[in-house]
Order: structure tokens, then sequence, then C-alpha cells
């Protein structure tokens, strides 16, 4: 069985009567860039990106330990979205992606990559 959660959190079915829902975001060309982090110092918070227009927006944790980012343009904590170790995010479609996103990690050095499309 395929199935995805919906921006409500509900879970849909997919099957040939009900397909994965496809949205064209924009005839624009986006631009991608890519980088690699690391925890300039444990437990602070730190910016990742910057606030810009964007299409979206992705981080792979490369550590050992949980990493999180704040989404919504303030500084991270650890009550904030969890990636754990090896784990991957990618925004999803509906999310606001032109905020401030910073990251935050117990341990200085934890390393991390990332990248945007504008």
């Amino acid at each position: 069985m395929s199935a995805f959660l919906d921006e409500t959190g509900t879970l849909i079915t997919v099957s040939s009567s009900n397909p994965l829902p496809v949205a064209k975001i924009s005839d624009a060309t986006a631009t991608a860039t890519t980088g690699n982090g690391t925890i300039t110092t444990g437990g602070t918070s730190q910016v990742l990106l910057t606030a810009k227009t964007r299409k979206g927006y992705w981080v792979r944790n490369r550590s050992s330990d949980s990493l999180y980012i704040n989404r919504a343009g303030g500084e991270a904590t650890t009550s904030n979205f969890e990636i754990k170790a090896g784990d991957y995010f990618e925004t999803p479609i509906w999310e606001n992606v032109s905020t401030k996103i910073e990251i935050i990690g117990a341990t200085t050095g934890q390393a991390f990559g990332y990248g945007e499309c504008v």
C-alpha cells in the first residue's frame, strides 16, 4: 500500500483510482545551491539559511546525534523540528520556505549538509 500525509496530517492512500497529487509550483527555473557545515558552538542556535524567497530547502544530518531546525524564523531549540542522526529533511510543498532557518546541535562540530532552490 502506498500512502502519504496531506497538509492536515491525514493519511491518504494512493491507488490507480486515487493517484498521488502533483502540484506545479512554477514555470520559472530554479537555481540550486548546496553546502556543508558544522555546529560552531554546541547548544547555541546558528543561522543555516537567511530569510529570502526560495522554492525549497533540505538538510541532511551527517552527525551521530540529533540536530534541530526552527522552520519558523526564530532561534532553534531542542523543542523544534528534530533531524535524527543520518536523517534527511526536505520542505513539504505547502510550507512557507522564505523564513530564516536556524539550526542547533548539542555538540560543537556536528556535521550537516544543506541546500536550497531559489
